[in-house]
């Protein structure tokens, strides 16, 4: 009797053991579905996660390449520079571009030479401006010698120096005006106009030989140098009875000794005496474009 009430008892333990063991196993199973789903969406949520993320890499590299564009339009206060060269026949001045936007053109040959091309500046100053020359950020080195600076270097869409033999040509004949631009590295710009411009030719080493009544807002600072001939750090023509102010000041301009202005100096913000300089900025310049028109 005793042994049937003790194996009863182990039956019932045995069965409430299972039932113990199946309710924990329907428990880990829920657990388990619940683990799932959560792992599902957490997969779901990072999958998300990482496209904004991409979205926002491509958003920002847009924003840079966009930053870099209004960089670029910055460096040029007043006008636009347009790398590829218009389509339209050879013009013979920036006056005749029909055009209502700023950009490159090709110009017709000199003395029957090459056509080659020119920036016009068609929005400022009523337009009609040939620029030939134009700093803004160091990517062309000025410190050069004579024959590049006679013949000119550079790209008309970005930095460049047109060149002496063409700005002498294309002035010899009526009455042309200057305007000079001017930007600091705080973006602070100014500008000086001069109502008469225009180079000797190469024997008298392209001086400065016209240059007209001053107006504008940067002070005249190249005033001082009218008559000056042109020197190179391998060509000097300076007034100095030492020294060569193209070397000494690593650049290239109508020096005398040595220089109220210097817009072919290195491209820095310091106060050097080697950095873009028109005496009334304190430090470098960061911008600086000359440009021509026939009056």
């Amino acid at each position: 009797m005793e042994l049937f009430v003790h194996v009863k008892e182990l039956g019932e333990l045995f069965t409430n053991n299972q039932r113990t063991i199946e309710q924990n196993q329907l428990e880990t199973n829920h657990l388990m579905n619940v683990l799932e789903d959560r792992l599902a969406a957490n997969v779901s949520l990072i999958t998300s996660y990482s496209k904004k993320i991409l979205d926002y890499q491509t958003i920002c590299a847009n924003h840079d390449e966009i930053r870099k564009e209004l960089s670029a339009m910055k460096s040029h206060p007043r006008g636009r520079l347009t790398a590829k060269t218009k389509s339209a026949p050879a013009i013979k001045s920036c006056q005749e571009a029909n055009s209502p936007t700023s950009g490159i053109f090709k110009m017709a040959g000199i003395n029957g030479g090459d056509s080659f091309d020119v920036f016009c500046e068609l929005e400022s100053f009523d337009g009609g401006w040939l620029v030939f020359q134009q700093r803004y950020n160091g990517s062309v080195d000025f410190y050069r010698n004579w024959m590049a600076y006679r013949n000119g270097f550079g790209d008309v869409g970005g930095e460049f120096w047109l060149g002496l033999e063409k700005i002498y040509q294309l002035t010899k004949e009526g009455t042309w005006e200057l305007i000079v631009e001017l930007k600091d590295f705080h973006d602070n710009y100014k500008y000086a106009r001069y109502s008469k411009f225009g180079l000797g030719n190469e024997s008298e080493k392209y001086a400065l030989s016209k240059l007209g009544t001053y107006s504008g807002t940067a002070g005249d600072s190249l005033g001082s140098h009218k008559g000056m001939k042109f020197s190179t750090y391998d060509n000097d023509n300076d007034t100095h009875n030492s020294k060569n102010c193209a070397e000494n000041k690593h650049g290239a301009w109508w020096f005398l000794d040595c220089f109220y202005s210097h817009l072919n100096g290195q491209h820095s913000d310091s106060d050097d005496t080697t950095a873009i300089k028109w005496p009334n900025s304190e430090s470098g310049l960061k911008f600086t474009r000359m440009m021509i028109r026939k009056v």
